[in-house]
């Protein structure tokens, strides 16, 4: 067999382009990549010349999933607060953790912090077929070590921004973000592009909004960079009562109008994640601006936010893509599982089963999601010139046979697994192995007993429970 490094022809099964106006399903296709890592050509078998360089008799062959809301980090906090309200969860258990190892810890702690969380999450989602993801935390720029370093691709800032009444703290963070997505421009993109995250209008004053929006408008606008919006929107009931009770909120706008009146909703490169709580007047407000919803069906469901109405919004023209939210929040960064939740939550909430079909649902995690980060000339679904951002997923499993369906077997049932991811031509994971990171799980370990100790402080967190050194896990499936 072919080195990974030397494959430039790929004989699959099935191919999944998630190209609009194509098959949903093109069956004994060759994919050929050029030197540059781009498709050269989708052919049927019977017509390419020569041997193919890989041959998967029982794979179906993707475009690279695109998770649209995560947090990397977080992945340190797998399980950390499970099965609490949201508020509870994340005031008296993820903020004063991540105040301790984030705000509270030396500059050097802080990053090792997110460069442990940022490999595990790395290292999760090439192992489940993400090629590209939307993150928002802090220290984006360890992150973004992490991801070029991996060979996947991200949209990312230093900082996520939020305030807490220091207009010189706001300040700086802004100009840390400016100066790194200025930097970034000036060197050229290469996988990693910026984007402006405030947290949510709960968290940032509309003034602070206007700031920050302001502030990258006339940064960026020199050098011709565009730039991702990515914000938390209407997550909660709770989170909209918060946003009107709000001192600077004298007109009662709802965190949407906010934005809207801010000009942030436009452009086309504006994602809100969640949007559980959402009327057929916000609805339509977002299709008429171009915005997108990053749909986190698994979050929604575990921290008991709701089920948006997906299915009100894809009538409405509303481009929606998928995300995982947090490990934290998940408990795991799989974009596979998301397809299926989301086409499942669609049609159980709306009962219509015709609702988002396994093609639609593909598409929802895919080309949308390069549709919402401004990328889709580039990537997100199968088609010559653009990147060979593919991944191929095994689907020969008695508990997922007969197969009569290629794609509902991928979305709809738990016994697919993913062998392997390129990105831009270059395989990052072969045969189910990641070849482009290798964790140091003694030290992520040491740094997890420390998090251990900490959560013994926390609200009902007393009961010390015996868990699995990590040292001691291993990937599922090898």
């Amino acid at each position: 067999m072919s080195a990974p490094s030397d494959v430039r022809s790929i004989h699959a099964r099935w191919i999944a382009t998630a190209e609009p106006g194509m098959p949903s399903v093109l069956e004994d296709q060759v994919i050929s990549v050029d030197e540059g890592g781009r498709i050269a050509a989708i052919v049927p078998r019977t017509d390419f010349i020569g041997t193919p360089d890989l041959h998967l008799p029982t794979h179906i062959v993707i475009p690279g999933l695109i998770n649209c809301h995560t947090h990397t980090p977080m992945t340190l906090f797998r399980g950390y607060a499970d099965d609490l309200p949201l508020q509870e969860w994340l005031f008296q258990h993820i903020f004063p953790t991540e105040g301790k190892f984030i705000m509270q810890d030396s500059p050097e702690e802080a990053k090792e912090f997110i460069r442990c969380g940022s490999e595990l999450a790395v290292y999760e989602m090439l192992r489940t077929g993400t090629t590209l993801f939307n993150d928002m935390y802090f220290h984006g720029d360890v992150t973004a070590d992490v991801v070029q370093k991996a060979g996947c691709k991200a949209v990312l800032a230093p900082m996520g921004l939020l305030f807490f009444g220091d207009d010189n703290m706001f300040a700086a963070t802004l100009k840390t973000n400016i100066d790194w997505c200025t930097e970034l421009a000036k060197t050229g993109v290469d996988r990693v592009y910026p984007s402006l995250i405030p947290h949510s209008a709960y968290m940032v004053p509309e003034a602070k909004l206007q700031e920050a929006y302001q502030a990258y408008k006339d940064a960026l606008s020199v050098s011709g960079l565009q730039f991702v919006t990515h914000t938390h929107m209407h997550e909660t009931e709770q989170e909209l009562a918060d946003v009107l009770e709000k001192d600077w909120n004298t007109a009662k706008k709802s965190a949407l109008q906010v934005f809207d009146n801010l000009g942030m909703l436009s452009g086309g490169r504006t994602i809100c994640a969640h949007c559980v709580h959402m009327s057929e007047e916000e609805i339509a407000l977002m299709a008429a601006r171009g915005a997108s919803v990053a749909h986190n069906p698994r979050s929604n469901l575990k921290l008991g936010s709701g089920i948006p109405p997906i299915s009100k919004m894809l009538k409405a023209g509303v481009n929606v893509c998928l995300g995982t939210d947090g490990a934290a929040s998940n408990n795991t960064l799989d974009m596979l599982s998301e397809m299926q939740y989301a086409s499942m939550l669609a049609k159980g909430s709306s009962r219509d089963s015709t609702v988002l079909p396994a093609v639609d649902a593909l598409r929802m995690a895919t080309l949308c999601g390069a549709k919402a980060l401004g990328l889709d000339g580039e990537t997100g679904s199968l088609k010559p010139g653009k990147a060979a951002d593919l991944v191929a997923v095994d689907l020969a499993h008695l508990e997922a046979a007969p197969i009569f369906d290629p794609l509902g077997t991928l979305v709809f049932t738990n016994r697919r697994q993913v062998t392997h991811v390129w990105v831009n031509g270059r395989c990052l994971v072969h045969e189910g192995r990641v070849l482009t990171m290798k964790l140091d799980l003694e030290r992520i370990e040491a740094l997890v007993s420390k998090i251990r100790e900490f959560r013994k402080t926390l609200p009902g967190r007393n009961a010390t429970v015996g868990s699995i050194p990590m040292t001691l896990c291993r990937p599922c499936g090898i």
